[in-house]
């Protein structure tokens, strides 16, 4: 039996920024999801605040629930269907929002519109407590700064050279196969749209505490604190997750709809529950319809074009 890959620690605002996907060859070929930073993603170990899972679909003999984790930097879709039914139990016991960890498959799924959105298809999910919860973040922050500064000594030029010299400096050969092909793959990024949100993942470990310095937890890790430009990649990774979260509505709606359209005023009020308040909502909206994602055929009706 073939070994399940190591799953990957990072932060929503890096998944979300991930839009390179990798297909083996094979009878039955391994994907794999490159982020900016280097995580080769088969699998992923993230945590955050897990929303109350919403069904998605008409079949009942086929249950498919969807729901929103949020980490300090950004929110996770995270999916669980029939395939994994222990993480599915585990989805439809949950009546509350809850500090959860999540293991599962990162997935890449490309819109109409072309756009690329991750997810995660849930192969198990439990609840943690706080202490715990803060522990993870700290040890994926620490994870994170490591990466950020290999991909950033490659791209200097004084990075190693091959997974053996990689391997002798202590940098895991996973990570360095990936930040090399995130150098290729990802030839524009600047590195301090990355390093920003992680001051939001320091107060969290804080418990809310005044910012403190960006600078490296104890050991061998290093951050930079340079101030962060404008992202090289529109939209932000912060955009992409509204966009992502407002189209899982309108999909969702229109799904469970006899008509096939999501209905206007039905999909602003679940956009403002789950935290796009007021207007925007409506720049949302209204983005999107401009780009030809979604359109309005029918007053009041929406679907994706």
């Amino acid at each position: 039996m073939t070994g399940r890959e190591t799953a990957w620690r990072l932060f929503a605002h890096e998944f979300l920024a991930s839009v390179q996907e990798e297909t083996g060859v094979g009878e039955r070929p391994v994907r794999h999801v490159l982020s900016p930073l280097g995580a080769r993603m088969n699998r992923v170990l993230v945590v955050g605040t897990l929303g109350v899972p919403e069904p998605v679909g008409k079949d009942p003999a086929a249950p498919f629930l969807r729901a929103r984790l949020t980490d300090p930097t950004g929110s996770f879709s995270v999916t669980a269907g029939g395939f994994q039914p222990r993480a599915l139990g585990a989805f439809q016991a949950i009546r509350d929002p809850q500090r959860s960890l999540v293991v599962g498959k990162a997935h890449l799924y490309s819109g109409r519109d072309g756009a690329a959105y991750g997810s995660i298809r849930v192969e198990a999910v439990r609840a943690i407590a706080e202490e715990e919860y803060r522990l993870d973040l700290a040890e994926t922050l620490r994870q994170t700064l490591r990466r950020l500064d290999l991909l950033d000594d490659i791209r200097g030029g004084r990075g190693p050279e091959s997974a053996e010299s990689a391997a002798r400096a202590g940098v895991p050969p996973l990570w360095w196969a990936g930040a090399t092909r995130a150098v290729a793959r990802y030839p524009s990024i600047d590195l301090a749209t990355f390093r920003a949100p992680l001051a939001s993942v320091l107060r969290e470990i804080g418990g809310g505490s005044p910012p403190v310095p960006v600078s490296a937890p104890a050991g061998n890790v290093r951050v930079t604190h340079t101030p962060a430009p404008s992202p090289v990649l529109p939209p932000s990774a912060a955009v992409r997750a509204q966009e992502a979260s407002f189209l899982d509505i309108v999909d969702d709606l229109a799904e469970r709809s006899a008509d096939g359209y999501a209905d206007l005023k039905e999909a602003l009020g679940l956009a403002e529950r789950r935290g796009l308040h007021g207007d925007r909502a409506e720049e949302l909206l209204n983005g999107l319809e401009e780009s030809g994602v979604l359109e309005e055929p029918i007053v009041g009706k929406l679907r994706r074009a």
